[in-house]
């Protein structure tokens, strides 16, 4: 049986739906994981390799279980960015680098975890990315107003799921968040495109586009977050650009991409890779780019891309992520939103409640009402001191 290992180091719930996911394809999947992860509230993995809970414990043992273990598994994948930056900024060995890390260019490997990489390499290979430039502290605000034109992106050298993230307006803007930043190193300024988010869930092997996703960002957690609702639909004509873009790279596993798509020039603009998966992938099958089937033909070495099915899939699908858009319905006291999912059923949302997997859904209904009263609770001690 094609054997699987998904390593999780940090503790992101963006991987609990791959064992189900792997389980479709047929594959048999070992967790390496501290106690409490969220990739173990699954029904579907197979083994669990408990990591210990010291931080500075956890690669040094993980290495040497690759090193006894590795040739078992067909597959090894580091599920968060964290990992993949430790595992990049450790590994000198260019057998082990393949062995785990999502590439097979080890020459491009400051892709991995950093901003300052991914501009250096769409200016190798001319990818389309918006204007940017590396921060200098020699420039002057006024100088990097001057070349960037205000607005723009300002994005920390290890930003990951919105958090260091900024947009400056002006002048004063940009003061402010380089005085709130900690480590200036490699922070990117990046032109803003005047058009909306594409959010795409893909997966290569040695390179090679097998399948992807295309979704329009509706809702979001906060201001530059976690994305809860995206609008799926079908687009031939970004395919070119994505082949390219792997193969240029050397993308052997899967990655979200990030473009922003330009209205008034039509065209696609690159703004983010990270060689990691993500909780959209499980919903892949909803809109006909379905990554366990594409999983079951990199099984079998047929590396050619996965076709979609026009006579069984609409051209368009509105998906909301249970989890993380309830937690934006709690936040935002979006009252409409709960009867959305619970009494009309809007866009058949229901669907995607993970029902299928008792243990997942258990523990998400769980981790909701303890966000719900952890937000009241926030609020009441801040009213208690404001009437002090």
């Amino acid at each position: 049986m094609f054997k699987v290992l998904i390593i999780s180091f940090a503790n992101w719930d963006s991987l609990m739906e791959l064992p189900a996911v792997f389980k479709q394809a047929g594959c048999s999947t070992d967790l390496y994981c501290k106690k409490g992860s969220w990739v173990l509230e699954s029904e579907f993995y197979d083994n669990w390799i408990e990591a210990k809970e010291d931080d500075t414990v956890f690669l040094d043992e993980l290495f040497d279980f690759i090193k006894r273990n590795g040739d078992n598994y067909q597959w090894i994948i580091p599920g968060d960015d964290i990992i993949l930056r430790l595992l990049n900024d450790t590994i000198t060995s260019e057998a082990l680098f393949y062995k785990i890390m999502p590439m097979n260019k080890i020459e491009n490997r400051e892709l991995l975890g950093s901003k300052d990489g991914f501009s250096n390499l769409c200016a190798k290979y001319d990818i389309s990315t918006p204007r940017f430039m590396i921060y200098d502290e020699k420039q002057t605000p006024k100088q990097i107003g001057e070349y960037m034109k205000y607005p723009f992106m300002m994005k920390t050298d290890r930003s990951e799921a919105g958090t260091g993230v900024f947009k400056c307006e002006n002048e004063n803007d940009l003061v402010k968040y380089l005085g709130e930043v900690e480590s200036k190193h490699n922070i990117v300024f990046q032109q803003f495109i005047d058009g909306y988010d594409i959010n795409m869930e893909v997966l290569f092997k040695d390179g090679e586009l097998i399948v992807y996703s295309y979704a329009k960002l509706l809702k979001i957690v906060g201001k530059f977050g976690l994305s809860t609702q995206r609008l799926f639909s079908q687009n031939p004509e970004i395919a070119p650009e994505l082949q390219k873009i792997g193969r240029s790279i050397g993308i052997n596993g899967f990655a979200s991409i990030a473009f922003m798509y330009s209205e008034p020039e039509r065209k696609h603009y690159l703004i983010e890779i990270d060689v990691r998966p993500n909780s959209w992938i499980y919903y892949g099958k909803f809109t006909g780019n379905d990554f366990a089937a594409a999983i079951k033909k990199i099984i079998n070495e047929d590396l050619t891309m996965l076709k979609w099915d026009a006579s069984k899939y609409r051209k368009e699908i509105k998906i909301s992520l249970y989890k993380k858009d309830m937690m934006r319905v709690i936040v935002e006291k979006d009252f409409k939103g709960i009867l959305d999912w619970f009494v009309f059923n809007k866009d058949n949302r229901k669907r995607f409640i993970p029902t299928y997997d008792k243990k997942l859904l258990a523990s998400t209904d769980k981790y909701l009402m303890w966000f719900f009263k952890d937000l009241v609770k926030e609020k009441v001690k801040r009213l208690t001191k404001k009437s002090a």
